[in-house]
């Protein structure tokens, strides 16, 4: 669903820009503050704080900016490029409303990849051009509630319990709609939970109310005083829903991580046929590269040189969001690497990524012999393009989750005079997509690929019959296997197949990753930066450190 018009917008001197939508009886109120985090440019809506306001009475856009502004939300949504969302009762206050007013408010979210601008994403139907409709940028992922007074009894009697339907956050998957954190403030009634885990911050009521919550929800802090700030920071902020659990959320500042959303001019560079036709909104000569940087905050990044790995999001999901689910800035800081994570890729040519590495080798102390790349689905297809065109560049490359060459731009064919470079691939078995040799001729061609381009002595010329593979699922074996476990995920095994190169080195592992389906998983990536990390590539040859 989606609103289908913007009934008033208003922006004022300081750039903050406020909405009103209606949906059936409901009037909705959203305020996008100005902030420095390149929202239009980089994408929060998978990651970011969902924040919603439940008033004590029907609020106007004066009530909303004083109650953010007085509240300490705006500085929250500032700090994280993410708006404020305020629902209306249909009468003056909440009192006799009955369900429905929260999943009004879900079923207008959207996390769309592109096509988004001042906190709203542009929904559009490609049959009807003509027709488009507005979804507030955000997600169920870290919802946040806030009930005063009515607001807060409504929260009470209807919302203090799991909610069973699910909506999609793109590649990431399924989400539960049930929210993360409810504060309730100025109780007038006692609540009417169910068992549930949602954690509940509860702000001046009484200790019977208090007994309740504490025996029927999750996590619940009480406070006497009003201080919304200082409770995002210290608990509310600090959790999300995933896999229909709570948990802990991302807290880079907490772990030491510096976050820095960034931008670079390029020169616009096609590459060829295919990807002209992919990115015909993208205007001629020059155009804006998003891309966020983490790194940790006491290692010198202007004068000591680390390595750099770039990466790349899925067709569905984010730049931040690919890093963070994939845990790439925390392994980061412990291999002592700088991670980043290009926005909107699929309009970021090959080439343009050779553009963006000179100029992040301009702006930090980037080991330019240890330059490496990651992508989970189309952004492993990103890898297989780097791999095609300029792997003279990489001292190692790990696509993961898509070894089809469908939605590649780029053709078949091999440039043998570029030599070889490190590979890390990984494959889920459960995959509804093209990620191993037995699921398609397509990922078998791949595997050849890979097995030219670094001089395997296993060529994937293989027999026809799957039955006669040598290996169920890549049809070669390795060289050399390696089996691991994933306390997570114990179910699955970690099949590490490493390939020899003619000159006997081991250049290249192939991983087989039973019970997966199309997912991301940081035990993977910590398998494949191991694996990868031995190799630097010093005078354009590849060396490795045994």
């Amino acid at each position: 669903m989606a609103f289908k018009k913007i009934e008033k917008v208003l922006t004022i001197d300081n750039g903050d820009i406020y909405y009103e939508f209606e949906d059936n009886e409901y009037q909705i109120l959203y305020i996008q503050p100005a902030n420095d985090r390149q929202s239009n440019l980089i994408n929060y809506s998978f990651t970011g704080p969902t924040i919603l306001i439940f008033p004590d009475e029907k609020t106007n856009f004066v009530g909303l900016r004083n109650m953010v502004e007085d509240y300490g939300l705006k500085q929250i949504a500032q700090e994280n490029g993410t708006g404020i969302i305020l629902i209306n009762p249909p009468d003056n206050t909440w009192k006799n409303e009955i369900q429905g007013a929260y999943e009004t408010i879900i079923n207008n979210l959207g996390v769309a990849q592109m096509n988004f601008y001042d906190g709203l994403a542009v929904m559009r139907n490609e049959s009807m051009p003509d027709e488009q409709g507005y979804n507030i940028l955000g997600s169920c992922v870290r919802m946040y509630v806030y009930g005063f007074g009515s607001g807060a009894d409504y929260l009470a009697r209807h919302y203090l319990r799991k909610l069973d339907d699910t909506i999609m956050v793109g590649d990431l998957g399924l989400c539960e709609i049930t929210p993360v954190c409810i504060t309730l403030k100025g109780l007038s009634i006692l609540p009417e939970p169910e068992k549930n885990d949602i954690n509940i911050v509860s702000i001046g009521n009484t200790p019977q109310q208090n007994a309740v919550l504490t025996s029927n929800c999750g996590d619940v802090l009480m406070q006497d005083d009003f201080n919304l700030k200082r409770d995002y920071r210290a608990y509310v902020g600090n959790y999300c829903r995933w896999n229909g659990k709570i948990t802990r959320a991302f807290n880079y500042e907490a772990e030491g991580i510096v976050v820095k959303p960034e931008s670079v001019i390029v020169a616009k560079e096609e590459d060829d046929e295919g990807f002209r036709k992919g990115r015909h909104h993208v205007k001629p000569g020059k155009h804006k590269v998003g891309y966020v940087t983490f790194y940790n905050k006491d290692i010198d990044v202007t004068y000591t040189k680390h390595p750099l790995l770039l990466v790349f999001h899925g067709e569905g999901d984010s730049a931040i969001a690919t890093a963070q689910w994939g845990e790439w800035p925390l392994i980061g800081k412990e291999e002592g690497f700088v991670t980043v994570a290009v926005e909107m890729q699929t309009r970021v040519s090959a080439n343009e990524v050779m553009s963006l590495i000179d100029h992040l080798c301009k702006e930090y102390a980037i080991d330019e012999e240890r330059i490496y790349a990651t992508g989970f689905s189309k952004g492993a297809m990103k890898c297989w393009d780097l791999m095609q065109w300029h792997r003279e560049r990489f001292a190692g490359l790990m696509p993961m989750g898509s070894a089809d060459y469908r939605n590649s731009y780029f053709s078949t064919e091999n440039s043998d005079e570029k030599g070889i470079v490190p590979l890390f691939y990984s494959g889920g078995v459960s995959s509804p997509y093209i990620e191993l040799p037995c699921h398609d001729d397509r990922a078998i061609e791949r595997m050849k690929s890979v097995a030219r381009i670094n001089n395997l002595y296993k060529t994937f010329e293989l027999e026809e019959g799957r039955e006669r593979w040598e290996d169920t699922y890549l049809g070669c074996k390795g060289d050399w296997i390696e089996v691991l476990h994933d306390q997570m995920f114990p179910q699955s095994d970690y099949v590490m197949n490493y390939y020899s190169s003619n000159d006997d080195r081991r250049c290249t592992c192939l991983m087989v990753v039973t019970g997966q389906g199309h997912e991301i998983r940081p035990f993977a990536n910590r398998l494949a930066y191991r694996f990868i990390k031995r190799f630097s590539r010093k005078d354009g040859q590849i060396v490795i450190e045994e």
